[in-house]
């Protein structure tokens, strides 16, 4: 069995407590490396580019594999996920919306022209939509396009950024800090950086962060999608392409993936990929793949998160694990209205089915999620199992009663005998 398995996860993580058909777990990192599971299926990677990572599914946010989730590292333009996420919002309570016009300025010209910070370059007069700024973001990865939206939604970039960090909390993104809605290193951004962050540089986060970031992004944006599958596309004559090379048609292109976004800084190469196949849903993210700078080193970022997502799949799937009905765990009978779907082991002999003291119905096996999420649960039936309770004070009633009355019978004839 390859490694990213349920045994070797299992042996390397914390094993979880049920509590309230709820696990709870402490972040851990498991320790084979990335590069040593995908070397293992016959890639031959190098050392050198060993990342950080972690990989989660969307469905109930539980961690199939961390490794170093919790190191700080530099995510560049994954940032953008941020931006957007809080794009959204605004356009969710009518702050801004999708057809909105905003005219390029002089200012947002020269962001535009400056050395490694752009990818549209914008002209003075130029009008964009709301719409067309956000694929500049995504696809196009402009660094400008994260300022004039930040800008638009909050009046300036200071703030929009003070709203980045406040929403990251909200999130539990704990080991995260922004310093612009971009990515890109303040350094960079020369007098368009956020003048409250004009001393502090790169943004820090981590893989267990972002990992967090794009679960709450697609749970409640998932039109999100509809931006990061993208993978060309033309404004004022100008053409853009993504880099997501994970993506349908690229060169590491892998069945399902359909976003989000990479990263480039000159800590590594980085990504955070999302891939549905099979009605499940995995997200990876792989932070710092190095040597900076390197063609290849581009690639790999890909074909670790392809082949951790692809050896996972081997291993997990989402199925319905118990139909509506009477079942009997651990010997005690019940009764459930709803079906419980959930993410198991395909080998049937590594999980189970149990009831807590609450009556709730779970998948029992060693695991453990992102903050906020747990294992689904459905409800026995409190009416059944009182009805179960009387029922069996009955059976055991009578045989108590049987027992008696043939003791009594025993007693009778001895005592005629005497």
């Amino acid at each position: 069995m390859k490694k990213f398995s349920l045994g070797f996860i299992t042996t390397s993580l914390i094993a979880t407590t049920l509590i309230m058909g709820s696990p709870m777990a402490q972040a851990t990192d498991v320790h084979q490396s990335p590069i040593q599971n995908v070397n293992e299926q016959g890639l031959n990677l190098s050392q050198q580019y060993e990342p950080k990572a972690m990989t989660i599914t969307d469905e109930n946010g539980q961690v199939l594999y961390d490794y170093h989730g919790e190191t700080s590292s530099d995510p560049a333009s994954i940032t953008k996920l941020m931006t957007l996420y809080l794009t959204f919002d605004a356009l969710n309570n009518g702050k801004i919306n999708k057809d909105q016009k905003i005219k390029i300025t002089a200012d947002y010209e020269n962001m535009s022209t400056l050395p490694n910070l752009s990818t549209v370059k914008l002209k003075k007069g130029q009008i964009y939509t709301i719409d067309e700024i956000m694929k500049q973001v995504s696809l196009a990865s402009s660094n400008p396009a994260t300022l004039i939206l930040g800008e638009k939604i909050d009046g300036s970039t200071s703030k929009f950024t003070d709203r980045m960090n406040k929403k990251a909390k909200e999130l539990g993104m704990n080991h995260t800090h922004f310093t612009n809605p971009s990515g890109a290193s303040n350094d960079l951004l020369k007098p368009y950086k956020p003048k409250k962050y004009k001393d502090e540089a790169k943004t820090k986060t981590t893989s267990q962060d972002i990992s967090l970031l794009i679960h709450s992004l697609l749970k409640k944006h998932p039109e999100i999608i509809n931006y990061t599958k993208l993978t060309h596309g033309k404004q004022y004559n100008q053409d853009f392409e993504t880099t997501n090379l994970s993506l349908k048609g690229e060169p590491e292109e892998y069945l399902g993936t359909d976003g989000l976004k990479t990263g480039t800084s000159d800590e590594g190469y980085s990504i955070a990929l999302t891939n549905d196949q099979d009605h499940l849903r995995l997200n990876a993210t792989i932070l710092d793949v190095k040597p900076y700078p390197s063609e290849q080193a581009k690639h790999v970022r890909n074909q670790i998160a392809n082949h951790m997502i692809e050896d996972l799949r081997k291993e997990y799937t989402y199925t319905k694990v118990m139909g509506k009905g009477t079942h009997k765990i651990d010997g005690k009978e019940i009764t459930v209205s709803q079906n419980l779907y959930d993410i198991v082991p395909k080998n049937k002999d590594k999980w189970s089915l149990k009831i807590n003291k609450d009556n709730q119905v779970y998948v029992s096996y060693p695991r453990k999620f992102i903050k906020g999420s747990h294992a689904p649960h459905v409800h026995a039936d409190k009416n059944h199992s009182f009805i179960n309770g009387i029922k069996n004070f009955f059976k055991y009633a009578c045989i108590v009663f049987i027992v008696i009355a043939i003791l009594l019978f025993i007693v009778k004839k001895r005592g005629k005998q005497n």
